[in-house]
């Protein structure tokens, strides 16, 4: 089946089962779950697929996501050789199934990390003695007021053009989340002549993720924001990873070319058991490294909850942007997110979609 077409009936299904529970807040969404996207078999340490109430439309949305993040390149043809796919998979996952792969291809952790998880467990730390530190270099100073003029960060029209007007508009937490982005962009880069525009759009999944996933824990599990904030963004400096492995993979195998059907299984199945190595490697919270381990299974509430969260609503939120469903689809899909209040979904999506993002017309997108 075409990727394309793979991908519509997925999100077309996750939207019909949304808006059936739209009407029917109450009825359960495996008892009226749409078609999914066709999987092939994956080898992996874990599925990821999360609880069986809120997979189908997770799924349809993570399609969705990783289908926009794997556009090819114009004129560049997809392979077409089932064997050169199985080739590369089989390099894939043995590489990452290395023992000693962690040490060899982890990236190093952000120098700064350490004062910045000293300092936020510091009950007495203020936004600006966060930005202080960020402050003593130039470089992740302008990659601050960069992110806090993106449409995830920015509160009004005027730019924020200094550290102290950031730290007033956004406030103590907002700063935090700021920061830790600061830190990992550098490492997050990704550069894909294949899916030339793989490594923007994971890194904006990423930036949106982890400041739903801290709102989804301040709101909903009452888990820690913090940690939950760092589950986002190694989710995405994990898929960051799993892409240089295959691209990595290509290059042996003489230049071969993968197909986003490949990439896409790869991603699915390894972005979170990477990132749990990130996890463990940066030693961030043990919270984050837990829940990465967590949400292999079943294991309802929690931070596995918040990342679930997370993933769903950035994907729902950069499908909007890009004008592949509207609003009203993705919250009705969201609405699958099992456990989460629909007022609190309703302020998350406020907060990750507000009026500095330009989409289409609700109306529009559904027609």
């Amino acid at each position: 089946m075409d990727m394309n077409v793979m991908v519509a009936a997925g999100l077309a299904g996750a939207v019909a089962l949304g808006l059936a529970v739209t009407r029917r807040r109450r009825v359960r969404a495996s008892a009226s779950a749409g078609p999914a996207r066709p999987r092939a078999p994956v080898t992996a340490p874990a599925a990821q697929a999360g609880s069986a109430i809120d997979a189908a439309p997770a799924e349809a949305l993570q399609t969705g996501f990783h289908a926009l993040a794997l556009v090819r390149r114009s004129g560049c043809a997809a392979a077409d050789d089932p064997r050169s796919d199985d080739t590369l998979h089989a390099a894939v996952v043995a590489a990452l199934e290395q023992r000693d792969w962690s040490a060899r291809q982890l990236p190093r952790r952000p120098q700064l990390l350490p004062q910045l998880i000293q300092t936020v467990n510091d009950s007495d730390a203020s936004a600006r003695a966060m930005a202080a530190i960020i402050g003593q270099d130039p470089v992740l100073t302008g990659n601050l007021l960069r992110i806090a003029n993106s449409p995830v960060y920015r509160v009004q029209a005027k730019p924020v053009d200094s550290l102290q007007r950031a730290v007033t508009l956004v406030g103590t937490e907002g700063i935090r989340q700021i920061i830790s982005a600061v830190l990992v962009q550098p490492v997050m880069q990704v550069h894909c002549e294949a899916f030339p525009q793989f490594g923007t759009v994971i890194w904006e999944h990423a930036l949106l993720a982890s400041r739903a996933a801290a709102d989804h824990a301040r709101l909903v599990t009452h888990e820690d924001a913090f940690a939950a904030q760092w589950l986002g963004l190694t989710q995405g400096l994990g898929a960051a990873l799993v892409m240089r492995q295959l691209l990595d993979a290509c290059a042996a195998q003489d230049g071969a070319l993968p197909s986003r059907a490949l990439a896409m299984q790869l991603l699915d199945a390894w972005t979170l058991p990477v990132a749990g190595r990130i996890a463990a490697a940066w030693e961030l919270p043990g919270a984050v490294h837990d829940a990465l381990l967590r949400d292999a299974g079943t294991v309802p509430g929690g931070l596995p909850a918040s990342l679930r969260f997370a993933r769903a609503a950035a994907a729902a939120s950069l499908l909007c942007r890009h004008g592949r469903i509207g609003q009203a689809q993705a919250l009705a899909i969201l609405e699958q997110q099992h456990g989460t209040p629909p007022h609190a979904l309703q302020w998350i999506w406020r907060r990750l979609h507000g009026r500095g993002v330009e989409t289409l017309d609700t109306d529009e997108a559904e027609a």
